[in-house]
């Protein structure tokens, strides 16, 4: 019998208001004839032959359903398609619509995120720390633009000499407390046992809710894979200089 497949999940329910598109924000075209999806789904490609990719969506994205579903084919990649429950918000609330999905190890990528350069193995280093025993890790990039930091998820990650681990963690921090932060997130992973602890932590942290301190080190403690700078598709200035950049 073959080991059970680890499981990425994508929300995909999120409404892109501030870009104000005729489309789903995850077919945002970027500039090189594909759409923001591709590039998340550039990242799985090696890996395809031990994940499953659970697609989280909301009403009318028929268009993107259609599009996985193409390319995820042509990978060779199990997708599954679930209901972001509507008494969950934000993408926090998507992962945790897709729990019964969830694999020994999980992956969360947003697909408005790209990396400004291929990372071919940073999905599967993440993975691999799963099975290493690390309960949580977070995919990040270090950040000094305080301006950056005060609208992402933010980290403040140690100088551990064998790999950072996470010691400050808030969600939009603002600019005032941008100072204490060095990091943003890209993506983030847990071990099955640990997912529920985690996300309790990383959803009240979303939604700007006090969390337990004993829920918090679920968060603060976990290790990181370090990748290069990425750019949040989310606004207009952020997709123009994504267009005006050069990619390989």
């Amino acid at each position: 019998m073959n080991a059970e497949r680890d499981t990425v999940v994508l929300p995909l329910a999120g409404a892109g208001s501030r870009l104000g598109l005729p489309t789903p924000k995850e077919l945002l075209p970027t500039g090189d004839g594909r759409v923001a999806l591709d590039v998340t789904l550039d990242l799985l490609a090696p890996h395809a032959s031990r994940i499953r990719l659970v697609a989280v969506i909301g009403d009318g994205r028929e268009s993107t359903v259609r599009h996985l579903r193409s390319r995820c084919t042509a990978l060779g990649l199990p997708l599954a398609v679930a209901f972001q429950d509507p008494g969950l918000p934000e993408s926090t609330g998507a992962v945790l619509s897709a729990e019964p999905w969830f694999g020994p190890a999980t992956l969360v990528l947003l697909a408005d995120q790209v990396l400004l350069a291929p990372e071919p193995e940073a999905v599967g280093d993440i993975l691999d720390l799963i099975h290493a025993g690390h309960p949580a890790a977070f995919l990040a990039a270090r950040e000094t633009d305080p301006e950056r930091l005060a609208v992402d998820g933010a980290l403040n990650l140690d100088d551990s000499p064998d790999r950072p681990r996470v010691v400050g963690f808030a969600d939009k921090p603002g600019l005032r407390a941008a100072g204490r932060f060095n990091a943003v997130w890209f993506g983030y992973a847990v071990a099955r046992p640990s997912a529920s602890r985690f996300l309790a932590a990383l959803h009240h942290a979303t939604l700007h809710r006090p969390a337990q301190q004993d829920a918090l080190t679920a968060l603060l403690g976990a290790s990181v894979v370090e990748v290069g700078p990425f750019c949040d598709l989310g606004t207009w200035p952020a997709v123009t200089a994504y267009w005006k950049a050069e990619h390989p």
